[in-house]
């Protein structure tokens, strides 16, 4: 798990260096990048000016490429939001391929519309995406082995609290922000259970934030 906060903790609310950001993610040289759903829309809005049709190669699997070092992303989507948009990430440049993970209550046009598009999908949990079991299908299926993501607060906590993380690196920038910004841990529900980190490296960069990497205790 890797992301930019600010000193209290905060996603947003204050400068974010992306150059230094995404040289730090691509350097865990991941297999997998997951995304959640709203985290893929909110970029599209974000990023995207207008919305590229879809071509008859969308319908296709993009042909791999050997040595083709680019992580696979993976798109949580029990309710189908990402509906006639995946094409977009798929043609990304640092996107190799989609997986998607759905649920048992995924509406059933989302499945088709997957399937005659060739994109590979996951069904794991009944209304919501077991996350567990999802990526255990991964394992079993696919020969990727490292898996990282930079979502909000939401996904994030519900990763800890599955005990599915195994490092969390942090970039913390020299601000605060206050009560208004959304933190990035301000979802995680532990009840008395406290999770431990095991402090592995602590860098001040030449942007001035400081770069923390913690292994997740287990």
């Amino acid at each position: 798990m890797h992301n930019q906060i600010s000193l209290d903790g905060a996603i947003s609310g204050f400068q974010i260096d992306p150059g230094t950001y995404y040289k730090i993610l691509n350097a865990f040289k991941a297999d997998m990048y997951l995304v959640g759903s709203n985290t893929a829309i909110a970029g599209i809005k974000m990023f995207t000016k207008s919305l590229a049709p879809e071509q008859s190669s969308d319908f296709e699997k993009p042909k791999y490429r050997e040595n083709d070092h680019r992580p696979v992303w993976v798109f949580p989507d029990s309710e189908g939001k990402l509906k006639d948009l995946l094409h977009i990430f798929r043609n990304y440049e640092h996107c190799r391929d989609i997986i998607v993970l759905v649920s048992m209550e995924t509406p059933e046009s989302y499945l088709k519309y997957l399937a005659e598009r060739k994109y590979n999908y996951l069904i794991a949990g009944e209304i919501k995406v077991d996350f567990k079991h999802a990526f255990q299908q991964i394992n079993e299926q696919f020969p990727f082995r490292t898996m990282i993501t930079d979502n909000g607060g939401t996904l994030s906590s519900l990763l800890l609290e599955k005990s599915l993380v195994d490092q969390i690196s942090l970039m913390v920038s020299p601000t605060l922000t206050g009560k208004k910004p959304p933190k990035l841990f301000r979802d995680l529900k532990l009840g008395k259970r406290v999770i431990k980190l095991n402090p592995q490296k602590a860098e001040i960069l030449e942007s001035r934030e400081i770069l923390m990497l913690f292994d997740v205790v287990k």
